[in-house]
């Protein structure tokens, strides 16, 4: 850290990141502990690299790109593939819980259901709708962090959404 504006500025991502950025972790790799793990190395990362980041409105996409590399060297060094992890504690995402227990259960089972589902896309199409849909990115900013073509994010989007709702529905039906 170079002066207090990089420490408020690092403060501030911190704070409004953190749990983003875990939720997206653990959703990638299902592993809480690792998951743990990443996070903090990136936003050691971030800490150290505050006073080289000029725009600091581009701070979430470093740090979610950060996380990024940091999950795709977890596997190499695993040497496993995404879709080999299965779903320990789904409940362990942090999201605001309803109010009664039968929706919070058949949220759980919701929750179940997608991530197994989610673990059944191709890398490129799941990490495009984990940085969309759980993390809020602008297709811009995905285009950005993943080094790509924004029409290329909006096809691997609309690809990952039109399996996952053609695997959902079938699922209702039989199960329904």
């Amino acid at each position: 850290m170079k002066n207090k504006t990089d420490s408020t500025d690092f403060l501030l991502a911190y704070a409004k990141l953190k749990q983003p950025v875990y939720n997206y972790v653990l959703k990638m790799i299902r592993d809480k502990q690792q998951s743990e793990d990443i996070v903090q190395n990136t936003f050691l990362k971030l800490f150290s690299n505050m006073h080289l980041i000029r725009q600091k409105e581009s701070i979430p996409q470093w740090v979610f790109r950060s996380a990024r590399n940091d999950i795709y060297q977890y596997f190499r060094t695993k040497r496993t593939h995404v879709d080999s992890f299965n779903v320990a504690n789904v409940d362990e995402i942090h999201e605001a819980s309803p109010e009664n227990p039968e929706s919070q259960y058949e949220l759980l089972n919701i929750k179940e259901v997608v991530n197994q589902e989610l673990d059944k896309l191709p890398v490129e199409q799941k990490d495009v709708f984990l940085l969309r849909e759980y993390n809020c990115l602008s297709y811009r900013e995905i285009a950005e962090l993943l080094d790509t073509e924004e029409e290329l994010v909006k096809s691997r989007l609309y690809k990952a959404r039109t399996k996952l709702i053609a695997r959902l529905k079938t699922l209702i039906i039989f199960n329904g």
